[in-house]
C-alpha cells in the first residue's frame, strides 16, 4: 500500500514515469503500473523478454543477482519473462565482500573488491555458459561495475540505469536537429 500511495502521489505531482533500482521491487510491478497512468519499470529484471528478443532464442541470458536463493522463478515470471527463455542466475551473495558490506551493511564499501568479485561472477558464469548472449544486473549495487563486467566478458550488460534511460527518452523525447545523436 505504501508503494502505490508513493506512485500515486509522483504522478499527482507530475511525474511522467517511474522507477526504481532494486530488480526485486519487480513484486509491486503489476500493482503499482494499475494504480497509475504513467509508465512504471519497477525492477532492471523487466529488460530480460526485451534483450531476449534481440540476442535471439538459443543464447541464454545471465542474471547476477544480489541473492541467488531469493531470486526464483516467480520474479521471473512477474518480469515477463517466457519459460523457454534461457535464464542463468548468479548471485553475488557468496562474495565475502558483497556479503559483507552490501547484504551485511558493512562500515566500507570497497569497490575494487566488489569490482573485481562481479567481475569474477559475471566470467564463470559465461564460462560455464558459453551460449550466454546478455548479461543483466538485478541489484541496485551492481551499476558501477557494468562497464567492467562488459569489458571482462565481451557481452552486453544491461541495469537499472539502462532501464530509467529507456523509459525517460520515451517520456521526455529530444528534438531532432537534422542529426541523429
Amino acid at each position: 500500500k505504501a508503494v502505490i500511495k508513493a506512485a500515486q502521489e509522483l504522478e499527482a505531482q507530475g511525474v511522467k514515469a517511474i522507477s526504481s533500482d532494486c530488480g526485486f521491487f519487480v513484486n509491486y510491478q503489476n500493482v503499482v503500473s494499475k494504480a497509475v497512468n504513467i509508465p512504471v519499470a519497477m525492477s532492471s529484471l523487466l529488460q530480460i523478454p526485451f534483450v531476449a528478443q534481440f540476442i535471439g532464442k538459443k543464447r541464454s541470458i545471465g542474471v547476477i543477482t544480489a541473492s541467488e536463493r531469493a531470486l526464483g522463478n516467480r520474479a521471473l515470471e512477474l518480469a515477463g519473462v517466457k519459460a523457454e527463455t534461457q535464464v542463468v542466475v548468479r548471485g553475488m551473495d557468496d562474495q565475502p565482500n558483497f556479503d559483507q558490506m552490501v547484504m551485511k551493511e558493512g562500515d566500507y564499501l570497497d569497490t575494487d573488491k566488489i569490482e573485481a568479485e562481479t567481475v569474477a561472477v559475471a566470467k564463470k558464469m559465461v564460462k560455464d555458459n558459453p551460449d550466454m548472449g546478455a548479461i543483466i544486473m538485478e541489484c541496485s549495487m551492481l551499476p558501477p561495475y557494468s562497464k567492467a563486467v562488459q569489458e571482462a566478458t565481451g557481452l552486453p550488460v544491461y541495469d537499472f540505469i539502462n532501464m530509467i534511460d529507456y523509459v525517460q527518452r520515451g517520456t521526455h523525447a529530444r528534438g531532432y536537429e537534422n542529426r541523429y545523436y
